[in-house]
């Protein structure tokens, strides 16, 4: 695990190289403690504009400045002196730092430098610099370059924690020569976050260098594969005198427009084949002082974003997806509150920014009475908004004397539906709107301070909506809030203990609060649970939820932790967090043997075991398991690995949906992966799975990826993925049955389902250079269910449900199955389905100056459903016919700063 934070950490930095600099005088160098301690280097100030930043290191402050050598392998021998010299220096003036490396090689011929896009995580040479401008040694922004001149940032918080989405406005050169190749970066001081001071003040630095022939990653500061940090292992950079604060005023408006043709009906007064929406917005970030910045964004636009890749949820829990704006993910870093551990066994999370814009929540707005206006053979149409539109949002983050601090507030505006009833019998119409989504107001507040080897925080999150009508009302709470705190203690280097705990407290009408208690993540109304009581007059519901781990997180070969959590029948953060599931505790634990220096035929290899158990309040015990996996990487850059998972017979408090406890069966799962060596032109990877239970479940799953290299700028990769299943126990609904005492009056149903889910997902990055790219990407994804063997549960705790006799079902032409239970009323059910989607589109991205850009979007949408369970691939009823939406975007956004 701390391998890996490691190498995502060194995946970018700088470029092409070039002659004419002298190795520095070994007087110069930089102090290295040979015992172990970090190493220093000193600035030099130069005059402003002295520096011009081609590549070339040509200039005279270049030889004049201490030089940083000595670089340390991190793998793939940890310890050991670097294979090839790298040299690194560092000049300022008032407004920027500027950093030079040298980058000698004995093979310039066989250095990897392919063209990618900004940020673009590739195979490739890279050098980078860290710095620690607030010398907190856990906080340090990250600048890196190939030697194609591509650009990565990064930002490293919490010692160990990545955050790729930080994006800032600098630039880097390179240049390549007969003796390796040079990189020469300018980082604008407006970019970094540090006090200003009138005398002299030191930062944390690290450069780092990855020589991607030989797999081999080294630093100036040496990191080895135990050590329990990052940042906390930089050295020193001294000498910076006289840094006062930047101007950091960043303007960045946009002007975008985009043109949705979509498939629909000519008599919709609502349909317009071309729909054209011109918008503009604007972007600000603000220093208000050297610590502190204020990010704002009016009317933001997120056309750019990627959608969804399109899923299948048949197990009642909520899915939650990525956050791929970029207004939430920047930063996110300053809100986080999620303590390090190596698993987290189904915590919740108390901030899910996806819940701010997302789509309007009353999702049937027109009532029944509309269609009754309309008439037999009348018409009726409707416009209901896709997401809800965040008129504003702003944040504050940085620092305030030990603490980190971040504020963010959104507010989303009233979304309206319409609806047109059309009675051709009076001749009589009738038009209207309503409320769907109601004016709210998202407000999140986060502070950590570090004291010693002692961090506390906390967090608040608050979400506050204006009263709406009485449907939304009944729909939705009026406020939610959630109120945290965290706090971790490192015991020694290697060891740590951390723990958090947070209540919820959310208060609405009465109709609301009910839905809240019979929601998944709690059903109060489960009948055999003598903890939960379902209360259809409370007005506010309340709970808390707690974590404790203790962790060995740094040594040569053996790290683990154990956990333990749990999160009260009450506990609700939706509204701004993802609650999966309230109403239970758990503990849980992992031991792990690494191995990272080469051994035989290793690079490195690694094996644990894990296990751990959860109950919920009533004390059921709900969930056992215990596993282990093993993965190695040979020094032929090959990989593989293997994971096993077994768990026993327990109880299901959610099988029946908010019914009685069923029994759960045992079963086992294994699965393995090998993947070849990525530094090649043609790498790939395979996975694959099976899972079984006692009940007779059969699960057998796939995925596999090639990707392509035919040049320097072009990348194709290509991953089929296909599952198979097949489960005799599927829920498939509910029904009331006062003759079925046993299971209180309810008829619970389930059947045998047959799954098959295939998808593709291709994409083509053509970097032109490294601000011109073109993506193409394309997901089509077929999935079909078809049920059988229907049953019903007869008694709370049962395993094996007994099966209707075939002649209690019958099959109908439209689809539908009819059940006529001998021992009560028939009822129907539609349970097969066919869901079809091609997910497609193309982004052209030019930033024609820094920080500058412009987008050419293409999206393409396909969707189709049935309800026959008939899987289908081709263009005959298959993902390739089905009505197509297809929306074009130009944005263009102009950086001033």
């Amino acid at each position: 695990m701390r391998v890996l934070l490691l190498v995502a950490l060194l995946l970018g930095t700088p470029a092409l190289a070039q002659t004419g600099l002298p190795s520095a005088p070994a007087d110069s160098l930089a102090a290295l403690d040979l015992d172990g301690g970090p190493p220093t280097l000193g600035a030099l100030a130069v005059e402003a504009g002295a520096i011009a930043v081609d590549g070339l290191l040509d200039e005279a402050a270049w030889g004049q400045a201490a030089v940083a050598d000595g670089f340390v392998q991190l793998r793939p021998e940890p310890g050991d002196a670097a294979s090839e010299r790298t040299e690194a220096r560092v000049l300022y003036d008032g407004a920027a730092l500027y950093v030079g490396m040298r980058m000698h090689d004995s093979q310039p011929d066989a250095i990897l430098a392919p063209l990618a896009r900004r940020d673009a995580n590739v195979s490739s040479d890279w050098s980078y610099v860290g710095i620690d401008s607030y010398h907190d040694r856990r906080t340090a922004f990250v600048f890196a370059v190939n030697p194609a001149g591509v650009l990565r940032d990064l930002l490293v918080y919490d010692d160990v924690n990545e955050d790729d989405s930080w994006d800032a406005v600098w630039t880097a050169a390179t240049t390549r020569d007969a003796q390796g190749w040079t990189a020469e970066f300018r980082i604008p001081l407006s970019q970094l976050r540090y006090a200003a001071a009138e005398g002299e003040q030191a930062w944390g630095l690290q450069f780092g260098r990855d020589l991607n022939r030989a797999g081999e990653t080294s630093f100036w500061s040496p990191m080895l594969p135990e050590d329990n940090g990052m940042v906390s292992r930089f050295g020193t950079l001294d000498g910076l005198r006289g840094l006062r604060a930047p101007k950091r005023l960043e303007l960045q408006p946009y002007v975008a427009s985009s043109l949705t043709r979509a498939p629909g009906n000519a008599f919709d007064p609502y349909y317009a084949e071309n729909d054209l929406d011109p918008r503009v917005g604007l972007d600000l970030k603000y220093g208000i002082t050297s610590d502190i910045t204020l990010t704002a964004t009016v009317n933001p636009d997120f056309g750019q974003v990627e959608a969804d890749p399109a899923r299948v949820n048949l197990s009642g829990f909520e899915l939650s997806f990525e956050e791929r704006r970029p207004f939430f993910v920047e930063g996110s870093e300053a809100f986080s509150m999620e303590p390090r551990r190596f698993f987290s066994n189904g915590r919740p999370s108390l901030l899910y920014t996806r819940r701010i814009g997302r789509a309007p929540q009353r999702g049937s707005f027109v009532p029944g009475e509309i269609y009754e206006l309309a008439g037999e053979g009348g018409s009726v149409y409707t416009d209901s908004p896709q997401q809800s539109t965040i008129l504003g949002a702003a944040k504050l983050s940085g620092r305030v004397g030990p603490f980190s601090v971040g504020v963010l507030d959104a507010v989303t505006g009233r979304e309206y539906g319409r609806f047109q009833a059309f009675d051709p019998d009076n001749e009589h119409l009738t038009t209207g709107e309503a409320l769907v989504e109601p004016l709210t107001n998202y407000a999140v507040a986060r502070a950590r301070g570090t004291f010693g080897r002692t961090i506390v925080g906390g967090l608040l999150t608050s979400v506050l909506r204006e009263e709406g009508e009485s449907a939304l009302g009944a729909l939705l709470p009026d406020q939610a809030t959630v109120l945290g705190a965290d706090l971790e203690h490192r015991l020694s280097d290697e060891w740590i203990v951390n723990g958090q705990l947070a209540g919820s407290t959310v208060s609405g009408s009465a109709d609301a609060i009910t839905r809240l208690q019979t929601a998944f993540p709690r059903v109060y109304q489960r009948p055999d649970a003598s903890h939960l009581t379902l209360d259809s007059t409370r007005t506010s519901l309340s709970g808390v939820t707690a974590e404790m781990n203790v962790l060995k997180a740094g040594g040569e070969h053996w790290v683990g932790s154990f956990h333990s959590q749990l999160t009260t029948p009450g506990f609700d953060a939706n509204d701004l967090g993802f609650v999966r599931r309230a109403d239970q505790a758990s503990v849980g634990g992992v031991v792990v043997y690494q191995q990272n220096s080469p051994q035989g035929p290793f690079q490195r290899w690694s094996a644990n075991v894990f296990g751990g158990a959860g109950w919920n309040f009533d004390g059921d015990r709900t969930n056992t398991f215990i596993g282990g996996n093993a993965n190695a990487r040979l020094k032929s850059f090959w990989g593989a690995g293997m994971n096993w998972n077994a768990w026993p017979q327990t109880l299901g408090d959610r099988t029946t949906r908010g019914g009685p406890l069923t029994t759960d069966p045992g079963g086992f799962a294994i699965s393995g992966n090998v993947y070849s060596d990525d530094r090649k032109p043609v790498s790939g990877y395979v996975w694959a799975g099976t899972q079984r239970n006692g009940l007779g479940r059969r699960a057998y799953d796939s995925q596999a990826g090639v990707e392509v290299r035919p040049s320097s700028s072009v990348q194709l990769s290509v991953g089929p993925g296909l599952s198979v299943s097949t489960d005799p126990r599927q829920f498939v609904g509910i029904f009331d049955a006062p003759e079925l005492e046993a299971t209180f009056g309810r008829r619970y149903v389930f059947g045998a389902i047959d799954q098959t889910t295939l998808s593709l997902e291709t994409r083509l990055d053509w970097t032109f250079r490294p601000t011109l790219s073109l993506q193409l990407y394309a997901r089509p994804f077929v999935t079909r269910g078809r049920y059988d063997a229907f049953r019903q549960m007869t008694a709370p705790a049962q395993l094996d449900f007994p099966q209707f006799a075939d002649s209690e079902v019958a099959r109908n032409a439209d689809g539908s199955v009819t059940i006529s239970p001998a021992n009560g009323d028939a009822f129907s059910v539609r349970p097969d389905f066919t869901v079809r989607a091609l997910q497609g589109n193309a982004v052209l991205r030019w930033e024609y100056r820094p920080g500058s850009a412009l987008f050419v979007v293409w999206q393409q949408q396909r969707n189709g459903f049935e309800s026959d369970g008939v899987f289908r691939l081709g263009t005959d009823g298959g993902v390739f016919n089905d009505p197509v939406t297809n929306v074009f975007l130009v944005k263009l956004s102009y950086w001033l700063g």
